[in-house]
């Protein structure tokens, strides 16, 4: 190198390589770390210069002029290491001192431990700046997007195997940095290359420029020891054992010992992924111990149809809800197609059953005002949001006027139901195509599809505003329910009283007969039982009294009224199975039903042919049954969709549950 250094027609080179000793003097040129005041012999140490963490403006007048003389050196360094570059690709001229300075570099930098710059307040201002430039630099590089001459437009073409030598630099320099950010910048870098590299030519797809020689990095990367050992797995032949993707990929995978070949770029990003998610897995807090108790925090469990969850069986009846749980759930609604999540901090998000990934959404444009509560339907397309001072949105499907801003338009936000202003608002209900709400004055309002007059206006006409209900007027109602396609709604007033009102069908109103009706109506069965929560299911009504008695009545196959039978039930009569047990919340799908009792269990009944219902076997379950995988769980919350159920937990005790009204 001597040699070459002082051979005049070199000059160009020494200058150009001038950088990379930055690279190498991180290492040699840093004086030694002393403790402040800590002496070598007779002379004091100094712990702060150009490699230490004498940064401009914490040191004194001379250290400060010399760190700034530092950084113009390096940068007019760089600058011209840089342009020495860009002219030899794009004139082809000394195209090998190219390759031979990266190559340089690339040596420099393999000779340096991992994350020598992760702690940057003992790294010199003038060290970061040089990485920054140089990662920029690179970059461009790597995704030939170099500048041609002055004044063109056009870009420099750089050979692919300097291209190949720039990436394996970033990827180094990345290790060298060892943070989040720059690790997942670079790989997100490697999905966007192996993009861009294949061409779609005459319907032929060309993987050219998809791979590049990266094995050195990627032992590099595997062989870093964790800094911390995981806990040692703990197994119990009860609990179904989970595997990590993570761990399998890693454990299984064999790189091939010739670091010369090519690796598939995308192949390269997952098993970086796979990298990190070893090294942070020690590191992080596991929502729940070997044996599937929380060890902090909240639980949420699903069972039933969902495509991001483990299949339902026997031997596996609940799925843990690990993004659902971060969340902080307060409540959860059901709809059709997606669930509403009103987290504890009164946001809100929604996640589809379909969807492959467990990976909940916020709602767009959602209030800035909190969100107290949610409403939806088992079979809806619309969705309700209370907020603390009482006003109202909705969003979501406007067919009929459901929505109740007087036409029929869809909403993809929620949007506020001006006819509601001036009201305060304490309680909202979604029916599969209509809406409900009560204001703290105990006032009824109704709107939306009219049909078998389940909006108990007198008529079945369809409202687009929410219109208060007159029949009701005088009474003060404390809580209403909507049903579904043929349907019906129940509403119960401050004296405990029962009224319901629109089809008829299968006695599911509990007067007896088939008959239907668009006025609201009392129903006699069920005077004195101080009833304080109504619920509609499909063809099917519910009550709960003030001591935790159940009544359920309607359509009774596929039991779903829980009498150990499939006969249709017209009038109110009491879940016996649950006799002696305090009922205090109720969740209800379209033919499947789930209690929470005050001690926390759960009892489970009705259709069970997606795995509703948990670890049953049958396709139905005829009366309340325990769900005995929830035992334990401190279940505080509950929710039914169509052919779904989910249950969250707290560590918290003496906590009734969150969305439940106080009987």
């Amino acid at each position: 190198m001597a040699s070459v250094c002082h051979s005049p027609g070199r000059s160009k080179e020494c200058d150009s390589r001038r950088p990379v000793r930055y690279l190498v003097a991180l290492k040699r040129a840093r004086p030694p770390e002393t403790k402040s005041g800590e002496s070598v012999g007779k002379k004091k140490v100094q712990t702060s210069g150009v490699w230490g963490d004498g940064r401009i403006g914490r040191g004194g007048g001379s250290e400060r002029a010399t760190l700034g003389l530092a950084r113009v050196g390096s940068r007019a360094a760089l600058n011209f290491a840089f342009a020495f570059l860009r002219r030899a690709w794009r004139s082809g001229e000394d195209a090998d001192l190219c390759t031979e300075l990266l190559q340089e570099s690339l040596e420099a930098l393999e000779t340096l431990p991992e994350a020598t710059l992760f702690d940057e307040s003992t790294v010199s201002s003038v060290w970061l700046d040089v990485v920054e430039r140089s990662q920029k630099f690179l970059t461009t590089v790597v995704l030939s997007q170099v500048p041609g001459g002055t004044g063109s437009s056009s870009v420099t073409k750089v050979p692919l195997g300097d291209r190949h030598m720039a990436l394996s630099l970033l990827l180094h320099l990345a290790l060298q940095r060892a943070t989040l950010s720059t690790l997942l910048t670079i790989i997100t870098l490697l999905l966007q290359l192996w993009d861009s590299g294949r061409n779609q030519v005459d319907n032929r797809v060309s993987s050219h420029g998809t791979s590049a020689p990266l094995l050195p990095v990627l032992h590099r990367f595997g062989a870093i020891p964790l800094l911390k050992s995981p806990p040692s797995p703990v197994w119990d032949e009860n609990t179904p054992m989970e595997v990590n993707p993570t761990e399998c990929l890693l454990r299984y995978l064999e790189l091939p010992e010739d670091e010369d070949i090519s690796v598939d770029l995308e192949q390269a990003a997952v098993i970086l992924l796979c990298h990190l998610d070893r090294l942070a897995a020690p590191h992080t807090p596991p929502l729940h111990s070997p044996h599937g108790r929380p060890t902090q925090g909240q639980e949420v469990l699903s069972w039933g149809w969902l495509a991001w969850s483990a299949a339902s069986s026997p031997s596996r009846p609940l799925n843990y809800c690990d993004s659902l749980a971060e969340l902080g759930i307060k409540s959860i609604a059901c709809a059709e197609r997606c669930l509403l999540i009103l987290t504890q901090k009164g946001s809100l998000y929604s996640l589809y059953y379909n969807s492959e990934t467990q990976c909940p959404q916020p709602v767009l444009g959602q209030p800035e005002e909190e969100i107290v509560k949610i409403a939806t339907h088992p079979e809806g397309k619309h969705y309700l949001a209370l907020t603390a001072n009482g006003q109202v949105y909705s969003w979501g499907n406007g067919d009929g006027g459901r929505l109740g801003h007087g036409d029929s338009s869809s909403r993809e936000e929620p949007t506020l139901i001006q006819e509601l202003q001036g009201k305060t608002v304490a309680s909202i209900a979604c029916g599969s195509t209509y809406s409900a709400a009560i204001t703290t004055q105990g006032e009824l309002y109704t709107w939306g599809r009219g049909n078998y007059g389940r909006l108990g206006h007198g008529s079945s006409d369809d409202h687009s505003t929410p219109t208060l209900v007159s029949a009701l007027k005088g009474e003060r109602v404390l809580d209403v329910a909507c049903g579904s396609g043929d349907a019906q709604t129940l509403a119960v007033t401050d004296s405990g009283s029962v009224y319901s009102w629109g089809d008829g069908d299968y006695g599911k109103l509990g007067r007896g007969g088939s008959d239907g009706s668009k006025v609201p109506k009392l129903i006699d069965k069920l005077q004195g039982q101080e009833i304080c929560r109504v619920f509609c299911g499909a063809q099917f009504s519910l009550a709960l009294s003030k001591s935790g008695a159940l009544f359920t009545w309607g359509k009774g196959d596929n039991h779903r009224l829980g009498h150990n039978c499939e006969e249709h039930v017209r009038y109110p009569r009491q879940v016996k199975t649950l006799a002696g047990k305090k009922v205090v919340e109720v969740g209800v799908g379209c033919m499947h039903v789930v209690i929470l009792t005050e001690d926390g269990e759960v009892y489970v009944w009705g259709r069970n042919d997606q795995a509703q219902l948990g670890d049953s076997p049958h396709a139905a379950v005829p009366e309340p049954s325990l769900l005995s995988a929830l035992q334990g769980k401190s279940i505080i919350g509950i929710a039914c969709g169509p052919s779904q159920t989910f249950a969250w937990s707290t560590k918290m005790s003496g906590l009734c549950p969150t969305n439940a009204l106080c009987c």
